[in-house]
C-alpha cells in the first residue's frame, strides 16, 4: 500500500465491528490502557475499512473495546481502504511491531497469511515474503509456525510466558505427549533458554535411545546429561577427571559433589 495522507474521522462506536482479519484473539485485561486514557485521552486513531456497509477495526481493537468500555459514544479513526490480505497484514504488522501480540496469536495471524499466499507460489516464498513485510527472519516466522506444532497445554504455557517461543519452537520437535511433561519441568526448573534448548536436544536423542522411560525420567536424565557436558567444559581436564572419581567413590554426582561444596562453603 502507497503512502497517503489520511483523514481522521470521528465514528460512533455502535457502528463499528471487530474485523474477522483481526489477529488478535486472545482477551486481555484493558484496565491499564482505560485508566491512561481517561488520563491522556486517545493519543492515536483506530484504523477501520468499510465492508459490506459495515465498519471494521482492523487496526486498534484493544483501544475500539477499552473506550467502549469507557461508554464513549464516538472514537478517532481513519477510514481506509483496503482487501482482506491488506487488512490481515497491517493488522500482524502493527502488532509485531509494538510486540504486544501473544505468540501464539501471532503465530495463527502467520500461518493465515502464509496459507493465504501459498496460492499463488511456494511455502518458501511466501514465508520469505511474510518475513520481508514484518522487518523479520524466515527463520523467526519459521518458529513461529512451529508454536502451532506444540501440545494445547505448552501452547497455554506460552501464552502465560511460562515458557519463551524459542523453546516452545524447539518443543514442537518432540512428540506431544512428552512437550507438557518437558516444558514443565524446565519452568520447574528455570532453566535458561540456552540450557533449556539443549535438555530439548538431549531429550529428542533419548527419546530414540530409550523409548520405553516415562517423559519425566527422561528429562531428568537429559538435564543432568547436559548438566554433566557443562560442567565439563567448564573446568580444566584433570580437575574434572578428580570430581568425576570423587563422586563415582561417594556415589553422587558430579553436580551433588559441586552443590554440596558451594553448600558447605557458603555455611547454608
Amino acid at each position: 500500500m502507497s503512502e497517503r495522507t489520511f483523514q481522521i474521522d470521528s465514528v460512533p462506536l455502535e457502528e463499528l465491528v471487530v474485523s474477522p482479519f483481526n489477529v488478535r484473539k486472545s482477551a486481555s485485561d484493558l484496565t491499564d490502557l482505560q485508566r491512561s486514557i481517561q488520563s491522556m485521552g486517545l493519543l492515536q486513531p483506530i484504523i477501520v475499512r468499510s465492508v459490506k456497509g459495515k465498519l471494521e477495526v482492523v487496526v486498534g481493537q484493544r483501544r475500539f473495546l477499552a473506550c467502549k468500555g469507557l461508554g464513549w459514544k464516538t472514537i478517532p479513526a481513519v477510514k481506509r481502504e483496503m482487501t482482506d490480505r491488506e487488512a490481515l497484514i497491517l493488522s500482524l504488522t502493527e502488532n509485531v511491531q509494538i510486540d504486544s501480540l501473544d505468540p501464539i496469536d501471532r503465530a495463527e495471524g502467520t500461518k493465515r497469511l502464509i496459507t493465504d499466499l501459498e496460492a499463488e507460489m511456494s511455502r518458501m516464498q511466501a514465508v520469505e515474503w511474510v518475513a520481508r513485510q514484518l522487518g523479520k527472519s524466515s527463520s523467526t516466522v519459521y518458529d513461529w509456525l512451529r508454536l502451532l506444532e506444540t501440545s494445547e497445554g505448552v501452547r497455554a504455557m506460552i501464552r502465560e510466558r511460562k515458557i519463551d517461543t524459542t523453546v516452545g519452537a524447539r518443543l514442537a520437535s518432540l512428540p506431544k505427549e512428552a512437550q507438557e511433561e518437558v516444558a514443565e519441568i524446565i519452568h520447574e526448573e528455570y532453566l535458561p533458554r540456552p540450557r533449556a534448548v539443549k535438555v530439548i536436544e538431549r531429550v529428542r536423542e533419548r527419546i530414540r535411545e530409550e523409548p520405553t522411560l516415562r517423559p519425566r525420567e527422561i528429562v531428568e536424565a537429559a538435564i543432568e546429561d547436559v548438566e554433566e557436558y557443562l560442567v565439563s567444559v567448564s573446568f580444566p581436564g584433570s580437575v574434572y577427571k578428580a570430581l568425576s572419581e570423587f563422586a563415582q567413590t561417594k556415589r553422587l554426582t558430579i553436580q551433588e559433589v559441586i552443590r554440596r561444596a558451594v553448600k558447605k562453603y557458603l555455611n547454608l
